[in-house]
């Protein structure tokens, strides 16, 4: 399994079995890297938009996925909505400049959520 995300908590956690891969990039160019990983038969094990931090509202997102033979076509399905969602959000609203403590409460947020759903996944 591979985790993608933009949330600099993740720099220095090991987790067991699971790749890193931290990316100083943007919400949407995470969603983005995924989409292009699903087009390689990676598979969507976290939901793209899980928790209830809307796109518009933070700053980081963390999804795991792992390696399948072939493409799955609900992971397809899947990323190119969360992408359709994400611009529908962001049409409506930009992110607000936080602060750097409120960053930092999305930060522990999008790191909480993952961290629970990968203990319920291995």
């Amino acid at each position: 399994m591979k985790l993608i995300t933009n949330n600099p908590k993740f720099i220095e956690e090991n987790l067991k079995d699971i790749e890193i891969e931290y990316l100083d990039v943007s919400y949407i160019d995470i969603l983005r890297k995924v989409r292009d990983y699903v087009h390689e038969n990676w598979e969507i094990v976290t939901h793209p938009l899980y928790g209830s931090v809307k796109p518009n509202e933070t700053i980081y997102r963390t999804i795991v996925i792992k390696e399948n033979n072939s493409l799955d076509i609900t992971s397809v399905n899947l990323i190119s909505d969360a992408v359709l969602t994400f611009k529908k959000f962001r049409n409506n609203r930009e992110v607000p400049q936080w602060t750097d403590r409120v960053k930092d409460d999305f930060s522990v947020i999008d790191h909480d959520l993952i961290i629970n759903a990968i203990n319920r996944i291995l």
